[in-house]
């Protein structure tokens, strides 16, 4: 795989990444989760929140002009919160809530989650927000430990029909922004 650039998602690319995030969460998510459940979590919560793009919170990787890793951040309430059956997920503009992170399936484990989620936390770093938060597919938890997100608390997703999904509520506090663990910052494509 060539070099890998992070821009800013504009409002054409919702439809190639709704593909990559449908296709990432069938293949990788099957190893945690029942097609049923994922099946109806694309169906009645779907994959991303169109306002991080309008937003421009949402961030994509390409190489070679194809998208391969996607994820941003919002203040706004997860699009997913308004169905889970806790008050973990009020909106805080004092706390941003990592969002909608997917790597292409067969593009997995070569760094590109790292990349994106170092851009996010620098995009957060600079909008300055200093705590981030995000609710962790089982297949992502261990990730998310290994970028420096701490478990908080479970929690599940009802995806109606008497079908729901487990998640996991992570946080981490982000270094200042001229400190060594900043990461790379975001690169015009």
């Amino acid at each position: 795989m060539n070099q890998i650039e992070i821009r800013l998602a504009e409002s054409a690319d919702i439809p190639a990444l709704r593909e990559l995030q449908e296709r990432s969460m069938r293949m990788l998510g099957r190893l945690r989760y029942s097609a049923t459940q994922i099946e109806a979590y694309i169906a009645r919560i779907g994959t991303m929140d169109d306002y991080l793009v309008h937003d421009r919170t949402y961030l994509l990787a390409e190489a070679d002009g194809e998208i391969v890793g996607c994820g941003g951040w919002t203040t706004r309430l997860p699009g997913y919160a308004r169905h889970t059956k806790d008050n973990v997920h009020s909106p805080d503009p004092s706390r941003a809530t990592v969002r909608s992170v997917f790597v292409e399936p067969l593009a997995a484990r070569q760094g590109i989650g790292r990349g994106i989620m170092s851009a996010v936390e620098n995009a957060l770093r600079a909008a300055g927000l200093r705590t981030a938060e995000l609710g962790a597919t089982e297949n992502s938890r261990g990730f998310y430990r290994s970028v420096g997100y701490q478990v908080l608390d479970p929690f599940h997703v009802d995806l109606g029909d008497r079908i729901s999904m487990p998640l996991t509520r992570m946080r981490k506090a982000l270094a200042p922004a001229n400190s060594d663990e900043s990461g790379p910052s975001l690169r015009s494509a």
